[in-house]
């Protein structure tokens, strides 16, 4: 499969993730086929679109016209086989269980023709895993994205042991051509790039707020007005050398000894997911959230998302 022959591209899961993706497919001007075994999971797929559409249009990242013509390029089917018919890529975002992938890609490689690249949005399962289902491993890849998935820029493009340098390229170039950021991890490795860096950081942050350091609330404030304040513009390598090398490395000899190294979840965390406190979704987590309006507050962290999107492009277009 070339690059210049994705035209069709099927959607394999329709939840949060599942439309995310497909809208950012269709504004590429992909035609996209949802595939959902639940009905219902189709319809709240074609909402959300259609919402996140319309903020986008309100924020002046899309014109309406794009956006109508966006959504026009969107279907949906609860029937694998119609959802495959007819399609150069497939990029499956099914609940991360391991078997129940391997079951999907052994149906998908059987309905689709040699040369479709399959794909997987997986945040964490091994990529080599998934495609021992397959008898061609070599067109299974890695194409990782972060929620919200229209919003933020990184995708992962990843490697597995078989996946061929063929496969990487269309999936890298199709990362390219969404508007997307993408980074070939090129090794199979448990949670990929960006996850292994999330929870370096969570299990730093859990390790102070455990040993009564600092709050949660301040864990948050830290990175939120200081290291995280520079994320978007410079990584943590890039800091390094604009703050001197010789500092970083003294600072390191001292500082990686005390860091965390826990292996297992403290005790103040578990005992948040026995009592029920999961989250933003039930009303508790590590903040409480029950005076709250649950799409409000995600309401305005996509918009400060999508505002951050705006920023960026501008500085990176001059």
């Amino acid at each position: 499969m070339r690059f210049e022959d994705v035209h069709n591209v099927a959607m394999i899961g329709a939840g949060t993730m599942g439309a995310g993706m497909g809208v950012c497919y269709a504004q590429a001007g992909y035609q996209v086929t949802l595939y959902d075994v639940v009905p219902d999971s189709l319809e709240q797929a074609l909402v959300r679109i259609d919402n996140s559409q319309r903020v986008f249009v309100e924020e002046g990242l899309v014109s309406e016209a794009e956006a109508r013509a966006a959504r026009a390029r969107v279907s949906t089917t609860a029937d694998l086989a119609r959802a495959l018919d007819g399609v150069q890529f497939v990029l499956e975002a099914a609940p991360e269980r391991l078997e129940l992938k391997r079951k999907l890609f052994r149906d998908m490689e059987a309905l689709c023709p040699t040369s479709t690249i399959l794909a997987t949005n997986t945040s964490g399962l091994s990529i080599t895993a998934i495609a021992s289902a397959c008898e061609h491993p070599e067109r299974v890849g890695g194409q990782h994205w972060a929620n919200p998935a229209e919003i933020v820029p990184l995708v992962e493009v990843i490697r597995g042991e078989q996946t061929s340098d063929n496969t990487i390229d269309v999936i890298y170039r199709i990362t390219e051509k969404l508007g997307k950021v993408p980074v070939v991890v090129q090794k199979d490795v448990p949670g990929f790039a960006s996850n292994r860096l999330q929870f370096a950081v969570l299990r730093e942050a859990l390790h102070l707020v455990n040993e009564g350091i600092v709050s949660a609330e301040d864990a948050d404030k830290t990175l939120k007005n200081g290291v995280g304040f520079r994320y978007p513009w410079l990584g943590p390598l890039e800091t390094a050398d604009l703050g001197g090398l010789t500092t970083f490395h003294s600072v390191a000899q001292y500082l990686l000894p005390a860091l965390s190294t826990m292996q297992t979840t403290p005790e103040f965390f578990d005992r948040l997911i026995e009592e029920g406190k999961l989250g933003i979704g039930s009303g508790e987590g590590f903040y409480d959230y029950t005076d709250c309006d649950r799409d409000e507050v995600l309401r305005k962290r996509d918009l400060y998302f999508i505002r951050q999107l705006k920023l960026l492009r501008e500085i990176r277009s001059r």
